[in-house]
């Protein structure tokens, strides 16, 4: 993947912009931004870092990235060596990608402190946590994979700490987002750097370039269509050639040699019945040579995990194939199943954090199918870690706090008595203060002091809330009745006239305008609870120009956690051919989500009729115009 054989700045840049189908305005201007900033630290310094961003850049624009992601790749050099500052960032390319460039270098720091001091899923977990819009973890990826495939010019150490990190972090992470091609060029670059030996074997036994194989693949997909189509089976297939490492692994893990491998080439052929699953086996076992000893059926005797499908190897043209048959419902229950594995030591299993896992893998699948349209990988927000942090006691057990605690909400968390005694904190092995904010992976030790009391001023600055009720009952404090909440102001703009964000209205709806200035006229619905609170002096009558126009328009959908809905919503959409700015995905402990679209719409009986399709879809409990 990436650009090979291509290293000079200005291939690499023609090479992503083509790439990009014209989404990389930005590109130019960041990499004159890169070259200055990285020419401080000498030129042939500079030029191999830019050539490292550019390539890392390409990789992300392959698989459809937008253009704060790809941007946010060429410019992370800049602020990971310090060489650029984050508001520079945002003043000169935007915020979405110094928000990007802020949460990689919190994740790399995060992984250089912690990489083999805790446990991998755990380590894994954490960065996903952390980084709250999901591109970020793909900028971190694309680096690290082209470190591996460019390893000149980087210290070897720091080369195989990638490779480790690559093949114990990052590739379980692009399985768990369903990102397997992505996730197997990992797992060979890693093999590659860290036992070029057992590579060199597995390749010679393989025979075969990659490309030669992943085409052979497409063409028994094409003809296992063909054939499907002829006996009137609506079904899909999708196409894959095993990856060296997973050869590896599994000739390890079986203790078998590669002569008993019988799927470095597949095919997976996904059902609407499980009456069907067994009508298209019958299919291909009365058309094609079947090797006996490799039939199993997961479907009447499925895995202890669940796994259900249909396993048979064919021969087909002088190799073999392996053909795998499951339903839509099977296909995403074996897929989505394997979240389970995000397990660690001291913690119960997560189904929260698998359900979000989920729910991002599905709205990546369906954003990189539209490559070449509109919303490519764009605005993808997933809130894995729900403000959370993750610090760990000396022993190294973990501790999932709110973001903001302190050591006294670290201490109320392990036991009441220990809050309750709490005198001092070390952070890292040195003294902090008590109202010091942990941050990620801190290591907390509290010392007790047999006369320490409670302190009132503990309560202006704990988060928790058994830290607050703890510390109330401990000074014999009653529950305060919670305040009102204070209505927020609106942002205005240096347009004249601008489109009320509070209520957004669309042709179609009743209109008026408040004079904010006597410039400036924002545009409100009719029926806007701002409205009663304005002056009626400075509301004013007013229609839509009715020339064509796109608006931006938040569409809110509450849905039962079910598997396949959301490709199901997001279809709608791209049927309408209506453009998607970004996409922010909030699933809830009561197996419901909530998903809220922003959309573009050019009139409000546009807006209705796509309420009136989603609300007809299964599970989908309201849609409604935020």
């Amino acid at each position: 993947m990436g650009v090979k054989g291509k290293g000079s700045a200005t291939e690499l840049m023609a090479a992503i912009k083509k790439q990009a189908n014209g989404d990389a305005a930005m590109l130019e201007p960041a990499c004159s931004f890169a070259s200055e900033k990285l020419a401080k630290k000498g030129k042939e310094w500079a030029e191999k870092k830019l050539e490292h961003s550019l390539r890392a850049a390409s990789i992300l624009s392959e698989f459809g990235f937008d253009n704060a992601t790809i941007t946010a790749a060429v410019l992370h050099d800049t602020t990971a060596n310090n060489l650029a500052e984050l508001g520079e960032i945002e003043s000169r390319f935007g915020k979405e990608v110094s928000e990007i460039l802020s949460e990689f270098g919190k994740i790399r720091s995060i992984e250089a402190r912690n990489y083999g001091r805790i446990d991998n899923q755990l380590l894994s977990k954490i960065i996903l946590a952390t980084a709250k819009d999901i591109r970020t973890i793909f900028v971190k990826i694309a680096v690290s994979f082209d470190m591996l495939q460019k390893p000149e010019g980087h210290p070897k150490g720091n080369v195989e700490k990638n490779a480790l990190i690559a093949l114990n972090i990052d590739a379980p992470i692009c399985h768990k987002l369903g990102l397997y091609e992505l996730k197997g060029m990992l797992e060979d670059a890693s093999l590659k750097t860290l036992n070029p030996e057992e590579y060199g074997k597995i390749k010679q036994l393989v025979g075969k370039k990659r490309e030669d194989r992943e085409r052979e693949v497409q063409d028994a997909a094409r003809e296992f269509e063909k054939l499907m189509q002829k006996e009137k089976q609506a079904v899909t297939i999708e196409g894959r050639a095993k990856h060296f490492y997973a050869i590896h692994r599994k000739m390890q893990e079986q203790r078998i040699p590669f002569s008993e491998i019988y799927d470095l080439a597949g095919i997976r052929v996904i059902c609407d019945s499980t009456r069907q699953c067994y009508e298209v086996l019958g299919i291909v076992h009365s058309l094609y040579e079947v090797i006996g000893n490799k039939f199993t059926d997961y479907i009447a005797n499925p895995k202890k995990n669940g796994y259900r499908s249909i396993h048979t190897v064919v021969k087909w043209k002088n190799a073999l194939l392996e053909v795998q048959i499951r339903t839509w419902e099977m296909h995403y229950e074996n897929e989505t199943g394997l979240a389970a594995h995000w397990q660690y030591k001291n913690y119960e299993k997560d189904r929260l954090f698998d359900k979000k896992l989920t729910w991002a893998k599905q709205l990546l699948e369906w954003q990189r199918k539209q490559k070449g349209k509109h919303g490519v990988m764009q605005g993808l927000k997933m809130d894995f870690g729900q403000n959370k942090i993750f610090v760990f006691t000396p022993k190294g057990e973990a501790v999932v706090l709110a973001e903001g605690s302190t050591p006294i909400d670290f201490a109320f968390a392990i036991h009441s008595d220990l809050g309750n005694r709490c005198e001092k904190a070390k952070a890292n092995g040195k003294f902090v203060p008590l109202d010091y904010r942990l941050d990620n992976t801190d290591v907390i030790e509290i010392i007790t002091g047999a006369k320490q009391q409670v302190k009132r001023q503990w309560l202006n600055f704990v988060k928790s809330s058994k830290a607050v009720t703890k510390i109330r009952q401990r000074l014999g404090i009653k529950p305060a009745k919670k305040a009102k909440k204070e209505k927020q102001s609106l942002t205005t703009t240096d347009k004249t006239v601008r489109i009320a964000r509070c209520c957004n209205p669309l042709p179609g709806d009743e209109i008026v305008g408040f004079r904010t200035t006597k410039r400036k006229t924002t545009i409100h619905r009719a029926e806007c609870p701002n409205i009663k609170t304005m002056p009626k002096d400075k509301v004013m009558r007013v229609e839509w120009d009715l020339a064509k126009k796109d608006y931006s328009v938040d569409i809110k959908v509450r849905v039962r956690d079910s598997p396949g809905l959301l490709p199901q919503i997001l279809s709608i959409f791209e049927k309408a051919n209506v453009s998607i700015n970004s996409t922010n995905a909030k699933v809830n402990p009561n197996s419901t989500a909530t998903c809220t679209f922003n959309v573009k719409i050019s009139s409000l009986p546009q807006l209705e009729s796509l309420i009136a399709r989603i609300e007809r879809l299964p599970n989908v409990f309201s849609v409604e115009r935020a």
